[in-house]
């Protein structure tokens, strides 16, 4: 892949389809070619994932600052016209947290939208009986508080960084009045809604049907390599505790260990100190297709 992406001129895409959400793949080639490297993947809801992978002018060549450089990977800003990139540069704040800390706390008004730039973060909703449900991952170019920001209303979920976290935040009214101004970031910011309803609805039907064991190799299966047999998993992986992963599928701790100690006997994944740090993505397929 890395040497197909090198062939590329500043402007070209390669497009690929695939059977799931290709982020390992994406975690290696970003890291190789940091700054570089727009990715596009869209989930058609009919199990084929798009990714389109453009390569993108070096930033010391085009003369962008680095903050505009980024701006230019997200899905929202991807097409909007420079001298409005610059502008929304302008109003931007960066900022850093570390792990386990909450960025956003659900019914509290935050007046900003998120963007991470390095690194993941959490998005979780508390349930009545006080536990902790984790509803999906924000990744590098993705936003978070989103509802917050164009409904006015307060957070209705609550955001925890993963590991370090860095993010642009940029301010919530500056963010409406762009989008009147702007189709461009108009469009892609609908585009990015979409996707995310995408990954909602799947997200919610992977808890109401599927039982301990199939729910969690399903989200294990976004942290798999494509490699084939047992490979090490993307990065952040061996920062999830089995209290995350109980978190995830609606679960309590006891059932998530277990059914996680049912994987490793299966081959599917390696534990170590109870953490996931190795998984092979053909095993856990077979449980998601065996397991009903």
């Amino acid at each position: 892949m890395l040497a197909s992406f090198d062939k590329l001129a500043a402007g070209q895409s390669v497009e690929f389809v695939n059977d799931h959400e290709p982020k390992a793949l994406r975690a290696s080639v970003e890291s190789e070619r940091s700054g570089i490297t727009l990715w596009d993947v869209r989930n058609q809801g009919d199990g084929r994932w798009i990714a389109r992978i453009t390569r993108l002018p070096d930033p010391s060549v085009t003369g962008d600052a680095p903050r505009v450089a980024f701006l230019r990977r997200c899905t929202m800003f991807r097409n909007v016209p420079k001298d409005l990139l610059r502008e929304i540069d302008r109003v931007a704040k960066e900022r850093t947290y570390h792990d386990r800390m909450v960025i956003v706390a659900e019914g509290t008004n935050w007046a900003e939208l998120g963007i991470v730039r390095r690194g993941i973060v959490e998005v979780t909703r508390a349930t009545d009986e006080d536990r902790e449900i984790v509803l999906y991952d924000v990744s590098p170019c993705s936003m978070f508080n989103e509802a917050a920001v164009f409904d006015e209303g307060t957070a209705e979920v609550t955001v925890i960084a993963r590991g370090d976290v860095d993010t642009v935040e940029l301010p919530a009214t500056f963010i409406r009045q762009l989008l009147q101004r702007s189709p461009e970031a108009a469009a892609g910011c609908a585009r990015f809604f979409a996707q995310r309803q995408r990954r909602l609805s799947g997200a919610a039907g992977n808890l109401a049907f599927g039982r301990v064991l199939t729910r969690i190799a399903r989200v294990l299966l976004d942290y798999a390599s494509p490699d084939e047999g047992m490979a090490r998993g993307v990065g952040g992986v061996e920062r999830i505790t089995q209290s995350d992963l109980a978190a995830r599928v609606g679960t309590v701790r006891d059932m998530g260990s277990r059914a996680l100690s049912h994987l490793e006997d299966l081959g599917a994944i390696e534990l170590r100190r109870g953490r996931v740090v190795r998984l092979d993505r053909a095993k856990l397929d077979d449980v998601v297709k065996t397991t009903k």
